[in-house]
């Protein structure tokens, strides 16, 4: 389980690139992880703007612009991927949604890719 200060090293890493976007598309691609996701969760996070990212704990948590806050656990192996040319450095394809891509947003006409993946 990742610990504290790579969840810190993780949400530094994606706040460049998350804050400020709004998220164009959510594909959910599993029901549940630890628990159940909330109802039309794909549908509650399409277009909502990433106000800022935090963490609490070992949590990393969105604030949205509709008031909700998206909370993210890293779990076990869980990982945070960028395509696209976020920072206008790098250029990583982003590969069809694997079996652990459980969450994938594509953020404004950029489409800069994040997926949520645990192993399980």
């Amino acid at each position: 389980m990742p610990e504290l200060p790579e969840v810190e090293t993780v949400m530094r890493g994606l706040a460049p690139v998350m804050q400020g976007q709004m998220i164009a598309q959510a594909h959910v691609n599993r029901p549940d992880l630890r628990w159940p996701f909330p109802p039309r969760m794909a549908q509650r996070l399409t277009g909502q703007t990433v106000l800022a990212l935090r963490r609490r704990s070992k949590y990393i948590l969105l604030d949205l612009s509709g008031g909700e806050t998206l909370l993210v656990h890293l779990g076990m192996s869980g990982r945070m991927l960028i395509s696209g040319d976020p920072l206008g450095r790098f250029v990583n394809a982003h590969p069809s949604p694997a079996k652990h891509d459980h969450v994938v947003f594509a953020f404004g006409a950029l489409c800069k890719c994040t997926s949520v993946t645990r192993e399980t």
